[in-house]
């Protein structure tokens, strides 16, 4: 039976200075391109009298040993008092980008990001328009192959929903034709900023970072098992991939240049959903620390899911004790409303 780790001392600090009140919680890492939400109870209703709105929220889990850059780093845009504590809610320093903490953008044919990767806009956007040095570009890196922002038009942009639309866009055949591999858009915690990153997901067959059993680390699991994509659909047309003796299960896909550029990308899309089949929950006393995208695996009996899988979500909760739960291999639903 796997035990809980008996070492915890969270600390969370409020534009740079250290609540030493009780505190309690929880982080929600999205995943999908979605922001991270910090949700933090503080046993001190003085709090309510202070300036708290878009202040910068930070937290030091130190779950197992005291950690040198902050879980969570973001702005807060809700609290809530009451007569003996005050709830706080953040969202992390994308929030910059987003909604109406963003700047909008109109693209024309005179005024545009023609010629320019996505990566490339990403740094040109955030050096010229976001006015914060608490976020930064500095270990932004490009997608391969890179994604155009040739063509790209339009009145009052949001400039964070088109940066997740393209990314999209982005599929790697390269490393293994069979396995393609997606990218998206994440955020990397530094001792004094954050930097806006693109990242890759990492081949199934690759070492995992963290392997888990009942006898080490894992505390329980469950799982959906959803039909695999055989079929994308396009401009009134579909295209299948082997046969579908238990049905169809399909996806979208705009329709490209030419025909042959249509079905090459939709056999990318197909063999990319096909690796997400599974919508595995397990709980965990270990790989707190665990980002999105990292390859872990399960050392179960159940031969279904046994063996490696992709992280795409993380909730730990925070307290008298803590918790971590990971979502594994299916992608989370996008939540329309991650920030108001």
């Amino acid at each position: 039976m796997t035990q809980d780790n008996t070492y915890q001392r969270p600390r969370l600090f409020l534009s740079g200075k250290e609540i030493l009140s009780e505190i309690s919680g929880s982080i929600r890492t999205n995943g999908n391109n979605q922001l991270n939400v910090l949700t933090v109870n503080i046993k001190n209703p003085e709090l309510q009298n202070a300036s708290i709105y878009n202040k910068i929220l930070e937290l030091y889990l130190n779950n197992g040993s005291d950690d040198s850059v902050p879980i969570f780093r973001g702005y807060v845009n809700d609290f809530t008092p009451s007569d003996n504590e005050i709830s706080l809610t953040a969202t992390d320093m994308r929030s910059k980008l987003v909604g109406n903490k963003g700047l909008n953008l109109t693209l024309t044919d005179s005024n545009n990001y023609d010629g320019y990767t996505l990566g490339q806009f990403i740094f040109s956007y955030i050096g010229e328009f976001v006015n914060d040095s608490g976020i930064t570009a500095d270990f932004l890196s490009d997608t391969s192959p890179p994604i155009s922002m040739t063509g790209e038009r339009g009145d009052d942009i949001d400039f964070y929903t088109l940066v997740t639309t393209k990314i999209k866009e982005a599929i790697d055949t390269e490393t293994d034709v069979y396995n393609p591999l997606g990218y998206f858009i994440d955020v990397v915690n530094g001792t004094n900023t954050s930097s806006i990153v693109i990242k890759k997901d990492k081949l199934l067959s690759s070492v995992p970072s963290i392997t888990f059993s009942f006898s080490d680390g894992l505390k329980s699991y469950s799982y959906k098992r959803r039909l695999p994509a055989n079929t994308v659909t396009y401009d009134g047309r579909k295209f299948s991939y082997t046969n579908t003796p238990q049905g169809t299960s399909s996806i979208p896909l705009d329709k490209q240049a030419s025909p042959a550029e249509t079905r090459n990308l939709a056999l990318q899309n197909i063999l990319l959903a096909q690796q997400e089949t599974d919508e595995i929950t397990v709980q965990v006393s270990k790989g707190f620390d665990l980002d999105i995208g990292q390859v872990v695996a399960l050392d179960i009996e159940d031969e279904d899911i046994s063996g490696n899988h992709r992280v795409q979500a993380k909730t730990i909760t925070f307290g008298n004790n803590s918790t971590c739960t990971l979502r594994l291999n299916k992608k989370p639903i996008l939540l329309k409303n991650y920030i108001s």
